[in-house]
């Protein structure tokens, strides 16, 4: 044959790496995807224990692996695969080191190293109802204003029955509460006005319990309905001109006149 065929020598350096790229990448998505489809089917039969106030699976292979971890990567379409190459790899705030894969990036698309990761700072877990108290934040602030917040859902540890709870990282909620109202400043500003007024408010609450309460003793001394007593006398004393014995309760000073036959 006398017609040219393209080679792979005539391909560029550049389409060369791309093409390396790509078959890395979709063989650590396959492989990502075995990974996953073993832990879904390791945790179907496993048993669920307590270790203090945490839940863990008991893999049966001498280790314990905590639930929501394990439900997490098992959740839905299982954990992203890792970036490979540098190229693509996110810089974790923290040590300004790339890195090709972690929990918080994952999860909630945080630029932070697994190595990095403070579990008891910036980078806690905090409830819905915690994130909108604490930061002052509204529904709309949370699921409305771009780029809406991710979370993960958990079962509600104390009530099995209610609905499970969002959890969101505290860094990102703390980002998203400057966004609003634009500095820190504000934000202890307007939260130290909302507790003056809620003090007021249970001050004021607490005055009118108070009225009520006196117009009710009050109005019970006129319509007959306080509480009566046994009148206890001290000694009688006689009074010759009128005839007549006088005796006063030692409790009301209640004064008893009356004649003897």
């Amino acid at each position: 044959m006398t017609s040219q065929e393209p080679s792979a020598v005539e391909l560029s350096a550049a389409q060369r790496a791309r093409i390396e790229r790509n078959r890395l990448h979709a063989r650590a998505l396959h492989e990502a995807r075995l990974v996953t489809r073993s832990q879904s089917n390791a945790l179907e039969g496993a048993k669920q224990i307590y270790v203090g106030k945490k839940r863990a699976v008991d893999t049966g292979g001498g280790f314990l692996v905590e639930a929501e971890s394990a439900e997490a990567s098992v959740g839905s379409g299982g954990r992203a695969a890792p970036l490979v190459h540098a190229s693509q790899q996110p810089r974790c705030k923290e040590c300004q080191q790339l890195f090709p894969q972690s929990y918080l990036f994952d999860t909630f698309d945080f630029s932070v190293c697994d190595d990095c990761r403070d579990d008891e700072g910036a980078h806690e877990l905090v409830t819905r109802t915690e994130a909108k108290s604490e930061f002052l934040l509204k529904d709309c602030d949370l699921d409305l204003r771009p780029p809406a917040l991710r979370c993960v859902r958990r079962r509600n540890p104390h009530r099995t029955h209610y609905a499970e709870m969002r959890l969101y990282l505290r860094a990102q909620v703390e980002e998203r509460a400057l966004l609003v109202w634009g500095s820190e400043e504000r934000l202890l500003q307007e939260r130290a006005a909302r507790e003056q007024r809620r003090e007021r408010a249970q001050t004021a609450a607490a005055r009118r319990r108070l009225t009520a309460l006196r117009m009710a003793v009050r109005s019970s001394l006129y319509d007959g309905t306080h509480a009566q007593h046994d009148h206890r006398y001290g000694e009688e004393s006689y009074d010759a001109e009128t005839d007549q014995y006088t005796r006063v309760c030692a409790d009301c000073g209640h004064t008893q006149t009356y004649e003897k036959m």
